[in-house]
């Protein structure tokens, strides 16, 4: 930011020495997401097969997985925009900001008066040419495709299913490493993109960024609130038992940043605190917290929703439904890579949306505060299934 507008040459040069090592870390980070996204979510549906999760228990935690996010989807489409548009924006921050990203040729295209209906939404979803959908931005109906291929899989005889699942999970291994690999200049990568943006926008950058962060902060600790009531109506419990059993559970989640840290305090807190029966604590506390982020659609839509308003780009039901519908299908795989962030687990989501990725990046840098508000979230809604779930059973009426 200190570079915007200086007169000294050298500060150009640096500049444009930069310029390219966040270019080509971003291609590479591109080139990864098809290959990452088609094996993580082929692998997901026939391991959740194999090990029989998706039935019974399984598949009720599924279903709620769903509607809570697109509960938090609904809930940050009513609020967000409210609080984005209060953001001012001016014509050089804008041109700046625009400057130093790539804006999509489909997204430019746009007019604010499109508006998809449900049926050509629907038909948009399968595709034509697999191939083209591979090498374009079509990331939702490759997904689609990736699902309806891996549920035809479960079908084949056992031998070759099992020779599916092992070449799968290779696959996925390998995909892992490149991402690796590329995780491990990320700090680099972001720093070259951030300086090019943050140069050309000035001051005007640490608005934007500061108002992702305050945005999806109060949302994500609004949306927590809103887990209490809905957690006592449905799971039959009391709100203040509630809040006592998951409180540990938030503490560790608020030092830590990690969910996983915070499965003992979780299992401890349904266990004694709600006294939930053993597939409670047993099952769906690990599957929750293998599979379910409620805070993905809250973050998405903030990014979504300050990226058009800054950009003065045009945003349609369509785009909205896109990248809610591409963020729960992502969620349900394991591409939370260590170090990766937000931004490495939504990438899929945010081409499907046709964002410009330098935007999400530079909000990618400031995600340490919301961070912490998003493991909360999560641990809490951890928490919420099992308590719902389980309806009012206790571990002394489960024996």
């Amino acid at each position: 930011m200190l570079l915007h507008g200086a007169t000294d040459p050298r500060a150009a040069q640096l500049i444009q020495a930069v310029s390219p090592v966040g270019e080509i870390w971003l291609r590479l980070l591109r080139m990864t997401v098809i290959p990452l996204v088609i094996t993580q979510m082929f692998v997901a549906v026939l391991s959740s097969h194999e090990q029989g999760s998706i039935a019974a228990l399984g598949g009720k935690a599924i279903l709620l997985f769903v509607g809570l996010m697109v509960l938090a989807a609904v809930f940050t489409v009513a609020i967000a925009p409210i609080m984005v548009a209060r953001f001012p924006t001016d014509a050089i921050t804008m041109a700046s900001l625009k400057a130093g990203a790539v804006v999509p040729e489909a997204l430019r295209g746009v007019t604010p008066n499109t508006h998809d209906s449900l049926g050509a939404w629907l038909i948009g979803l399968i595709p034509t040419n697999i191939v083209q959908a591979a090498s374009g931005s079509e990331i939702l109906p490759l997904l689609v495709f990736t699902v309806l291929f891996a549920l035809a899989a479960t079908r084949v005889a056992p031998d070759r299913l099992d020779l599916l699942l092992r070449v799968g999970r290779a696959m996925a291994d390998m995909s892992m490493v490149v991402v690796r690999w590329i995780i491990q200049v990320t700090p680099i990568g972001v720093f070259a993109l951030s300086l090019v943006m943050a140069a050309g926008a000035g001051w005007g950058a640490a608005g934007f960024m500061g108002t992702f962060v305050l945005v999806s902060c109060v949302l994500m600790a609004a949306f927590t609130v809103l887990l209490y009531p809905i957690t006592a109506l449905l799971g039959r419990v009391p709100m203040r038992r509630f809040a006592r059993a998951v409180a540990p559970a938030q503490l560790v989640a608020a030092s830590s940043r990690s969910s996983i840290a915070s499965l003992p305090a979780l299992v401890e807190g349904a266990r004694d605190g709600l006294k939930l029966p053993a597939a409670a604590t047993g099952f769906v506390l690990p599957l929750t917290i293998a599979a379910f982020r409620v805070n993905m659609p809250i973050t998405a839509l903030v990014r979504l929703f300050l990226i058009t308003h800054v950009f003065g780009l045009p945003l349609t039901p369509g785009i909205i439904v896109t990248l809610v519908t591409s963020v729960i299908m992502v969620s349900f795989t394991s591409l939370g890579v260590p170090g990766g962030g937000g931004a490495m687990r939504n990438l899929p989501a945010y081409l499907a949306a046709g964002l410009p990725i330098e935007a999400i990046v530079l909000l990618e840098a400031v995600d340490v505060i919301p961070d912490i508000f998003k493991t909360v979230l999560n641990v809490t809604g951890d928490m919420s299934v099992a308590t719902i779930l389980s309806r009012g059973q206790s571990a002394d009426a489960a024996a």
